[in-house]
């Protein structure tokens, strides 16, 4: 099971365009067994057409993915973490990770080849 949902309501299986932006947004459905990194990396491969196993995209070039995947896990004590955001640049894409399972991905402009890998 894919943990990339894009729709809001949770009924869309691909990442989805932003109006009037030159980005996408996906859901993370913490519930599910994937990680938030996985989904990352599913929703860059879809929006590229490309298969991440022939073609991997260098998440560790920009963070840690076991970072990444506990920055917005339930505490110890397990409550829930639900406020706060990270940013970070990969693949091409400006993301914006929100602790509420919303991923925004922006597409940078004037990078060059070396930054799309």
């Amino acid at each position: 099971m894919s943990g990339v949902n894009a729709g809001l309501d949770g009924s869309d299986a691909k990442p989805t365009p932003v109006a009037n932006e030159t980005g996408f947004h996906v859901y993370h459905d913490a519930t599910t067994d994937w990680e938030l990194s996985e989904t990352l990396l599913s929703a860059i491969a879809i929006i590229r057409n490309t298969d991440p196993t022939k073609s991997p995209i260098p998440l560790t070039d920009s963070v840690d993915p076991d970072a990444l995947d506990a920055l917005f896990a339930d505490t110890y004590d397990g409550r829930e973490r639900n406020r706060g955001h990270v940013v970070f640049t990969i693949s091409g894409f400006e993301v914006f990770a929100h602790a509420n399972g919303h991923v925004f991905l922006r597409e940078r402009t004037g990078i060059d080849e070396f930054d799309r890998r």
